[in-house]
């Protein structure tokens, strides 16, 4: 019996190289799928990414403060919020953030819609936002240079305040939150602790293509106001007969 050597040539070896890989790489790509993660950003980072994609994508001058998650606003007073931005400052009312100055226009020069449509106010035309309870906001935009689709009337500025919305971070969420205000300018009568509550629910249905958001907040204060005013007042001015005779003595006559 005569035996046969076989010698692979390199031609040879490189089919089967290629072979085998071909069969080999479906297993791996189902493996490297398998593996795959997905990275969310959440807390202040994610915040910071939304405020700069307001920024980019809008049509000229805006600045945005988001929250972090759902209930979760930078500060528990909106004015306070809207100082962080550049070019805008605020007058406080018993030591809290009530109303904004933007680009030095005072309070009565600017706009403030909610959800796009205007806020009534009262006592003037500035707005006060120590009225509005900073859950249910998720996100609020200063527009400083005009735009079409947006309200006329902000010389100053245009603020606009996004409530949250349930369609926009699906499924059952629940925020609920307390605490008490120690107002020291109580002095006779009332309480210097005073509550404060509030409360979020949202959920979606119908594969998340319906959504329901409830939204509470209660505040009682009692404080103590102390001013000063003075009325108008004139000058008493002298009679003329008398200073006609005062010039008459000095002239000796």
């Amino acid at each position: 019996m005569k035996q046969f050597n076989l010698t692979r040539s390199r031609l040879a070896q490189a089919i089967t190289v290629v072979l085998s890989a071909a069969v080999l790489t479906p297993v791996n790509a189902q493996q490297a799928e398998k593996e795959i993660e997905v990275i969310e950003v959440t807390g202040i980072r994610s915040s910071l990414v939304k405020s700069v994609d307001i920024k980019r994508n809008a049509n000229g001058v805006v600045d945005a403060i988001t929250a972090e998650d759902i209930g979760k606003f930078p500060d528990g007073n909106l004015a306070e919020s809207l100082q962080r931005i550049s070019g805008v400052s605020i007058d406080r009312s018993n030591g809290e953030g009530a109303k904004i100055t933007v680009r030095g226009m005072g309070p009565e020069f600017n706009m403030v819609t909610l959800n796009g449509r205007q806020m009534p106010t009262v006592g003037g035309r500035a707005f006060d936002f120590s009225n509005i309870a900073t859950d249910a906001v998720s996100a609020v935009e200063v527009y400083k240079t005009a735009k079409a689709g947006l309200p006329t009337g902000g010389i100053g500025a245009t603020v606009n305040m996004m409530t949250a919305r349930p369609l926009n971070d699906p499924g059952f969420k629940a925020v609920i939150s307390g605490k008490a205000v120690h107002e020291t300018s109580v002095k006779d009568e009332g309480s210097k602790y005073t509550p404060e509550i509030s409360g979020l629910i949202t959920n979606t249905f119908a594969d998340n293509k319906l959504g329901v958001l409830l939204s509470a907040s209660y505040q009682d204060r009692d404080n103590t106001e102390e001013s000063a005013a003075v009325d108008q007042w004139y000058p008493i001015m002298a009679p003329t007969d008398n200073v006609n005779n005062s010039n008459q003595r000095a002239d000796g006559t």
